[in-house]
Formats: structure tokens, sequence, C-alpha cells
């Protein structure tokens, strides 16, 4: 009789393995397509351009933000001899290098007193990249197709050298570097602990296929301790993201780095797709772990009632 009664669970066992290879196969699915691609943060301009356009005064507008600031003072190329033919002016969709470098020469045009004297353009951004939105807004567009503006921009993983920032105070230099520290800190764990995620859930699938084949309930067990061991992973990398972009839009100067309140801005489809992968994967470790337990306690329970009998 004690054969009988453990057939069923032993029917049941390959199916449950099933469901969770099937689970994790698809989370690693979408936690690799959350990795590669660019929509983990995006940001919507139009509505900050349509009130500034609206309510904006003429000299404070954004109506001129494809044109060149000419007179501002010219970039230090980095060579000594200081050539004029590498030297070129500011324009007002540069970078925030620049628009740090030359930051005294700007608050002096009075371009930036008001939030509309800021040019601002939709983007998204992910993990390797940050890009401007295409035929959203006409005038990045044109700037684009000038060869003024990169249509992307490679998100820094690495600390080099500090920029020459010849016209900040010094204390305000100390706190931008320290800031993009921290924050290159926190990237580099989000990327980091992404990586192990995707690992481990590689390895849980793996563990869990072996489990057709051989020892299927300590293969099981220790697939959904992985599968629970990426989800922790990628929680972490969740959690420093988020913190990496409040910390980001909170930095100083806040003319430079922060968002004015009508700027719709929020996380894109690829940070669902983490979330997603997370849900499948916890899904699929918690399935792996408790079953065999729960099988285990039904059957003890079950000869425990026949021995008394």
């Amino acid at each position: 009789m004690k054969p009988r009664s453990a057939t069923p669970n032993m029917e049941r066992r390959p199916v449950v393995t099933a469901i969770s290879l099937a689970m994790s196969v698809l989370s690693l699915l979408l936690l690799v397509t959350a990795i590669f691609t660019d929509h983990w943060y995006e940001t919507d301009t139009r509505r900050h351009k349509e009130n500034c356009d609206r309510h904006g005064s003429d000299s404070n507008d954004q109506k001129n933000r494809e044109m060149p600031i000419y007179h501002l003072p010219l970039l230090d190329s980095g060579n000594p001899k200081r050539s004029l033919a590498l030297m070129k002016p500011i324009h007002v969709g540069s970078r925030e290098e620049e628009l740090l470098e030359n930051w005294r020469a700007i608050l002096g045009m009075g371009i930036l007193e008001t939030e509309c004297g800021r040019p601002l353009f939709s983007t998204y951004s992910g993990l390797w990249r940050k890009c401007f939105f295409e035929g959203m807004d006409l005038d990045i567009d044109k700037l684009i197709s000038k060869g003024i503006a990169d249509r992307c921009t490679t998100v820094k993983y690495h600390f080099s050298q500090p920029i020459r920032l010849r016209n900040i105070p010094l204390n305000l230099t100390r706190t931008i570097q320290q800031d993009e520290w921290h924050l290159l800190h926190l990237r580099r764990i989000t990327a980091g602990f992404l990586g192990m995620s995707a690992a481990v859930l590689l390895c849980g699938s793996i563990v869990a296929t072996v489990g057709f084949f051989w020892e299927e309930s300590l293969t099981q067990h220790v697939s959904g301790l992985l599968f629970l061991m990426a989800g922790i992973f990628c929680t972490i990398s969740l959690c420093t993201y988020a913190a990496s972009v409040s910390y980001d839009q909170s930095r100083n100067p806040p003319f430079i780095y922060g968002l004015p309140g009508d700027v719709d801005h929020g996380y894109g489809w690829s940070m669902f797709c983490c979330w997603a992968s997370l849900a499948l994967s916890v899904a699929a470790g918690c399935l792996c772990t408790t079953y065999p337990f729960l099988t285990r306690s039904g059957r003890s329970a079950k000869e425990a009632r026949q021995s008394s009998v």
C-alpha cells in the first residue's frame, strides 16, 4: 500500500518541475530584455514646452532652443595652446559639463533664471544609454540632424578624471564630483546584481532541467533556492536603480540636474519587465521549495493515520 500512496506525489512532481522551469525561463527572458533595452526611465517635456510657450516671457521662452549661443565663453579643448581652431561655442542643447563650465555666463544672461529658460527635451534611458525620443520634439531632431547633438549618449560606469570647471566655486565642484562618485556606485551595484540575477536564474533553470533525469527531489529543491536567490539579487537591483534616479534628480546645482514640476517623468516598460521577472522568479522558487515539504508532510500524516488504524 505504501508505494501506491506515494504514486500520486511522484506523478505530480514532474508537472511542478515543468511549471517552475517554464516560469524561470520566462523570467530569464524578461530580465535579459530589461537589461538590454533603454526604457527604464522616461521624461516627457511636451507639457512643459507648451506651458512655457503659452506663459513664458519673450526673453526666457523656449522658442530658440535650436539656436547656438555664440557669445558664451568658448570651451577649453584641453590643448595648452588653446588654439581657436579647437574652440567651439556652446549651444543651448549642450551637455551638462558644458553648462556647468559656463554657468556664470549663462546666469548672467538670464537664461536659467526661470524654469522655462532651461532647454529640456524628452528622453528615455536604460542601464547603458540615454537617448532623445525621435519625432517627439522637432527642435532636438534638428540639432541631431545638424550634428550638434547626439541621439544617444553612453552611461558612464567608470570615474574619469574630474572635468575642469574653471568658473565653478571650489565647494560646488567638490559636491558635484562627490555626487558623481556616489551615482557611479549605485549604477555599478544595479548592473552587477542584475547580471548575477540573470546568471543564477540560468543556473537554476539548468538544475531544474537536470531534475527530469536525476534525483528529482534534490534538484527541485536546489533550483528553487537558486530562483529565490535570483529574486533577491533582482530586488536589490531595482532598489538601487530607484535610488540612483532620485539621487540624480536631487543633485546640485538644481538648474542642471533637477526637473520642473510640469515635466512628466516615470519608469518605462523595461522596468516593468524587470518587475515581472522578479515576480516569476519568486513564484518559481516558492513552488520548487515548498512542494517537497508539502508532499512530505502530507505523506507522513497519511502514514500516521494508517498506522493508528
